[in-house]
């Protein structure tokens, strides 16, 4: 019995050595980690003059240990804002893409003007991932050097993407609805407008002065939306 108890008595400090051993190990590989993870922001996303969000390997989410998980608030973001934009811009700008005629235009209104019903609600999409994005990254605890590198890797991938994207969106309702308002003008006109291709004859100066008038709104409007969407084209991948 007495030699029972003077195992026991012996084990546990041997045991709470062995433990302190095991943290302070794991805690010397936080610096290596740290370099890693800082040097592959600076490398791949800070240092290249397009935006890219590449996926880490196995090998790296294993180099970084747990700032992989830093990491993942960036790619999850981009993952998730690529779902978005398939399902509501890729479909959008191939309909307009399709309107090449007068004619066109007035068979593609409906799905026109469901789309611009649609592309209301889109730009609260992305302000909801922005913030959670945010939420994530305000939570972050970082040593400065780190946290300077990734606050500017985070703007890059997360806050210039997201800006672009929701000036794409505050956008692109306006440019449906005046497109929409052409053709639904176009089409009140009736055997006052002639159509040959895309060239529209009036009967009067007054009808074809209200048609110019949407034009100028439409004109700077979506040359303006074209310009965002190849800024927004060249930031998220």
């Amino acid at each position: 019995m007495h030699n029972s108890h003077f195992s026991r008595a012996f084990l546990m400090p041997f045991m709470l050595l062995m433990m302190i051993f095991v943290v302070s190990g794991c805690g010397d590989k936080e610096p290596a980690q740290r370099k890693a993870f800082m040097d592959f922001l600076q490398s791949r996303i800070l240092d290249k003059p397009v935006l890219a969000v590449p996926q880490l390997t196995q090998a790296q989410t294993k180099e970084f240990g747990d700032y992989s998980k830093d990491y993942a608030i960036i790619t999850g973001f981009h993952h998730q804002m690529n779902i978005e934009l398939d399902s509501s811009l890729v479909p959008v700008f191939a309909g307009m893409n399709g309107v090449n005629s007068v004619n066109n235009l007035l068979d593609q209104r409906d799905d026109l003007k469901k789309m611009a019903d649609s592309s209301a609600n889109w730009k609260e999409k992305i302000v909801l991932l922005k913030t959670q994005a945010d939420t994530q990254h305000a939570a972050l605890k970082q040593p400065d050097d780190l946290k300077k590198v990734y606050d500017q890797a985070y703007e890059k991938t997360i806050s210039k993407p997201a800006a672009v994207t929701e000036q794409v969106f505050d956008l692109l309702p306006q440019v449906l609805n005046l497109i929409v308002a052409k053709a639904d003008f176009i089409k009140s006109q009736g055997k006052n407008v002639t159509i040959t291709g895309n060239r529209l004859q009036f009967a009067n100066q007054k009808q074809l002065d209200k048609y110019n008038a949407i034009q100028q709104q439409l004109v700077p409007l979506n040359a303006q939306l074209m310009q965002l969407s190849r800024q927004m084209q060249q930031m998220v991948r």
